[in-house]
């Protein structure tokens, strides 16, 4: 609908979560982790230059890399992100910077954002 993927991935995560409160309890404890493996999933697939290294390195990474391979094997997802990470992970660091290289062509260029010019008041 045209809004900024993260603040509709933010709403969307506390509407889910505001819905499920309604029939069952879930504590704070449980709530923030599952909100951290949600955004997680939106940057397990931007794997270039250090965002790989980084992702590997977040606490929740393991639940977010588990949840991933659940989400390809329902067919939720396409298939490959989840072997491509399993790779990663197995992989030593050389291999690991090989690998984030050989999707440097791949990887879709972010838009620049044009700014507007001032209004002439």
């Amino acid at each position: 609908n045209g809004e900024p993927v993260q603040p509709a991935l933010h709403q969307s995560i506390a509407r889910v979560i505001g819905r499920q409160v309604q029939a069952t309890a879930i504590p704070r404890r449980f709530s923030a982790p599952m909100k951290e493996i949600w955004e997680l999933q939106m940057r397990l697939p931007r794997r270039q230059g250090k965002r790989a290294f980084v992702t590997l390195a977040h606490p929740r990474f393991r639940a977010a890399y588990d949840f991933l391979l659940l989400r390809e094997e329902s067919g939720e997802i396409e298939s490959g992100l989840g072997q491509w990470w399993t790779d990663f992970q197995n992989a030593d660091e050389r291999e690991q910077t090989r690998m984030i290289s050989a999707l440097g062509s791949n990887a879709p260029r972010k838009k620049r954002r044009r700014k507007k010019p001032a209004s002439k008041d």
